[in-house]
């Protein structure tokens, strides 16, 4: 019974990931910043408009516009790295700067790929999501809601290099031109696919978390099992726990 189920965080909806049933629902269409989460959509437009091995060229811009305490990647300005590897990143250890060179791989500026994310989202059906920037770095203007986000996060399942990634517990990036080491390792965000920690879940497969001062903790978060596959989205909690 979903009246018995007590949630500490303030924004939840669990789907049934084939059928698109709404099985749980708590301020599901309440506007929430989504942090992270955002990522999800940036994957979705990188997958729909670019070759895994097409050639991505860093901007001064995909570094430099990435606040002070923000994850990134340690990308170089100049430095080519492909597609797929900017996904891994982006997806793995939430780096925003991969985020804002893919926005500018595809659509020339920020501002442009904002307004593509916007345009797909409300193609998913979307009804109270506007984003400004391509990784959830915090904006007033930036928000969604439990329910978008697990559209979002639906349709992103239905892609098999976000999910194969999604489940990747540590990633390296090669050496390029310019950067000589393979120093550049990266964990997961994500405790659910983790084998050693606590909250790892053997039948989660993925997705995307997300956390800001302002946005609290955030999850859009897929699972199998017995044949039967979940999608969950928390927003705005104050722990992970929740």
């Amino acid at each position: 019974n979903p009246d018995n189920i007590k949630t500490n965080s303030p924004s939840i909806l669990l789907m049934d990931a084939r059928t698109g049933n709404i099985l749980y629902s708590k301020n599901a269409f309440e506007q929430m910043y989504p942090a992270s989460t955002t990522k999800l959509m940036t994957a979705i437009l990188t997958l729909e408009n670019c070759e895994l091995n097409d050639i991505v060229t860093v901007s001064h811009n995909a570094i430099f516009s990435i606040p002070v305490g923000y994850s990134h990647a340690s990308l170089q300005e100049g430095e080519e790295l492909t597609v797929e590897q900017l996904l891994n990143v982006l997806l793995i250890p939430s780096a925003n700067d991969a985020a804002v060179a893919l926005a500018e791989h595809i659509s020339g500026s920020v501002e442009e790929f904002a307004n593509l994310m916007n345009q797909r989202a409300k193609e998913l059906g979307c009804l109270n999501t506007h984003f400004v920037n391509p990784n959830g770095v915090h904006n007033e203007n930036h928000y969604s809601t439990a329910y978008d986000l697990a559209l979002i996060g639906r349709y992103a399942m239905k892609f098999d290099d976000i999910m194969r990634i999604a489940k990747v517990e540590q990633y390296t990036l090669p050496k390029t031109n310019k950067y000589d080491k393979t120093d550049r390792i990266f964990n997961t965000t994500n405790g659910l696919v983790t084998k050693n920690d606590e909250y790892y879940y053997p039948n989660a497969t993925g997705i995307k978390t997300g956390y800001t001062d302002k946005s609290g903790y955030c999850i859009v978060t897929s699972a199998e099992k017995d044949g039967v596959e979940l999608l969950a989205v928390v927003l705005g909690s104050d722990s992970i726990s929740d």
